[in-house]
């Protein structure tokens, strides 16, 4: 794991009832990411040299995955908001960057509309105000074929070309994003994935999401099977205060496809203010 010479903190703390794995690297201003659906804090772990250099960068494990807690029941983004909310307070921070990532991008959604003093900047990155019909029967299945017994080997051969897109699998340069980690050392249970999965399927910004009034940049990749540019471009027509970028040629994991790409537009948009209306 990367540790940013200026500062590192990797820690455990008791937060809105779990035991929430956080850690923080570099000075400066905060910047809170927040990893999708079966993704921890490692799934920054190429974005945090960049973005220590210029932040205060923040990343955690959600409730049901990594070395946080699992608890068994129902999963909501309303709690998922409590809980980074709670993180907030535990590190004394008022206000942050907030960039959230596919599932993260609805969890950023909940917070901002929850908390909106609490939010300088929020970016919006592959992700949506509602799933799309074909996510939706994407990971239904997904999640029959989980509970009939898959391994976690097989669901990560199932799911990879949804992640990426064409060109990007079939250059032989990028085999190491391909390889499964036999070794992952806190592997999420299947009941904990049901429960973060369902509170996706569930969730619905739709008829709040115009309330939103922070600026807000919205990334999106061309070839996006999972979060369609479709499903960006109507967060960015309808948040107030919000600019679109498409990242070309990119499927959905745009951070690893495009990091160049993703961290410049991320810098450019926190240092600078963006025009409005969804340009």
């Amino acid at each position: 794991m990367y540790c940013c010479p200026l500062l590192c903190i990797m820690a455990q703390q008791l937060i809105n009832g779990i035991h929430l794995y956080y850690e923080v690297h570099g000075t400066g201003e905060p910047l809170i990411l927040i990893s999708g659906l079966g993704g921890d804090h490692t799934f920054w772990q190429s974005s945090i040299p960049v973005l220590a250099s210029h932040f205060q960068v923040i990343v955690y494990d959600t409730r049901g995955i990594g070395q946080t807690d699992a608890p068994e029941g129902v999963y909501s983004m309303a709690l998922f908001a409590d809980d980074l909310a709670g993180l907030m307070d535990a590190l004394q921070l008022k206000k942050a960057y907030i960039l959230g990532f596919s599932m993260g991008g609805a969890i950023a959604q909940a917070f901002t509309l929850a908390y909106p003093e609490r939010v300088s900047k929020l970016i919006l990155a592959a992700t949506f105000a509602v799933m799309n019909s074909q996510a939706r029967l994407f990971l239904d299945a997904v999640l029959a074929v989980y509970e009939q017994g898959a391994t976690t080997r097989q669901m990560f051969d199932l799911i990879l070309p949804w992640l990426f897109s064409a060109r990007f699998l079939s250059n032989p340069e990028n085999a190491a994003y391909l390889v499964y980690d036999e070794d992952d050392p806190y592997p999420q249970p299947l009941y904990a994935w049901r429960a973060q999965y369902l509170a996706q399927q569930h969730y619905s910004s739709l008829l709040f999401v115009h309330t939103i009034q922070v600026p807000t940049l919205v990334l999106a990749g061309e070839q996006d099977r999972l979060a369609h540019v479709d499903d960006a471009e109507l967060l960015a027509s309808t948040i107030q205060h919000a600019g679109l970028v498409i990242i070309p040629g990119s499927g959905h994991l745009i951070n690893y496809e495009q990091p160049d790409l993703f961290h410049e537009h991320i810098l450019d948009f926190i240092s600078r203010s963006i025009k409005t209306g969804g340009q």
